[in-house]
């Protein structure tokens, strides 16, 4: 589909502008801004649902429910990347709200640090509400930046750590104690061969998965299991822990992890490769 140029209605009035410095690349913020499938995980007390139109590189359309979820409270934004000029504009097409727009421009100052400016375009506002209504933009923003901050950042930890990479490793067993001692310590978080870990119990049997979601790398090292199942927080993909398999519908699967072995003496071992207990 071929997207008409960033145009915005001059009839429409500049509400105010909200200033931040972000620890993050503008890299990091463009997969961000067009990334609609983490609104209502990331910010669900801002989101209660989202439901996708359209989207590609350029960004995307979709129907959004704010919290309290209520049919009465779904608007239909757009939001359009432009790479070249640095900024992303969301419209608000339907619903409440609508005819407004938020431009927002980044500014890479470092490799870990863009300056962002964004300025809010609201229409059929009085000069009484204007200063109340600005301040809930500033405060929503200000809130969506906070989560979204932390999830960039984990992001980018998890891709340099795949960068740096980690060193080939023979098949090993790594013996972590009994079974009644590690049993006190579950969940437990291991590295083991520059990778993070962590050990669950699911139907009496100790399972070590991947701490890291394979769709974006989200954290999957405090997630709760259920039934056998762990849930990402960021875009809520689900992955059978037994099997590793999605089983939300997506095509990722976590990446492989050691295999956690009991012997006759009751000892709890990690075990990699072809030895056996």
């Amino acid at each position: 589909m071929a997207h008409e140029s960033f145009t915005s209605d001059p009839k429409v009035p500049h509400l105010g502008t909200y200033l931040r410095v972000l620890p993050v690349s503008v890299e990091r913020l463009y997969e961000n801004a067009i990334d609609w499938e983490h609104l209502p995980y990331v910010h669900r007390g801002s989101f209660a649902r989202v439901e996708c139109i359209e989207a590609g590189d350029w960004g995307f359309r979709a129907r959004v429910w704010s919290q309290p979820d209520d049919e009465r409270r779904m608007f239909i934004i757009q939001l359009k990347l432009d790479r070249a000029c640095r900024r992303w504009i969301t419209s608000t097409l339907e619903g409440p709200g609508r005819g407004s727009e938020v431009w927002t421009h980044a500014f890479p100052m470092g490799d870990r640090e863009t300056h962002i400016v964004v300025d809010y375009f609201v229409p059929g506002l009085s000069p009484e509400r204007a200063p109340e209504r600005l301040a809930a933009y500033r405060n929503l923003y200000t809130r969506l930046y906070d989560e979204d901050v932390e999830m960039m950042t984990t992001r980018q930890a998890q891709l340099d750590a795949i960068k740096d990479g980690a060193p080939a490793h023979p098949p090993s067993l790594r013996v972590l104690g009994p079974l009644e001692q590690v049993r006190t310590r579950l969940p437990m978080t291991i590295e083991e061969r520059g990778r993070r870990f962590r050990i669950v119990e699911v139907g009496g049997k100790l399972i070590a998965h991947a701490t890291a979601c394979p769709h974006t790398l989200g954290p999957l090292g405090a997630a709760t299991v259920t039934e056998g199942i762990i849930e990402c927080p960021w875009h809520g993909y689900r992955f059978d822990l037994a099997t590793g398999k999605c089983v939300s519908g997506h095509t990722c699967n976590l990446a492989p992890a050691p295999q956690i072995v009991v012997d006759a003496r009751n000892s709890v071992s990690i075990k990699w490769g072809s030895e056996t207990s």
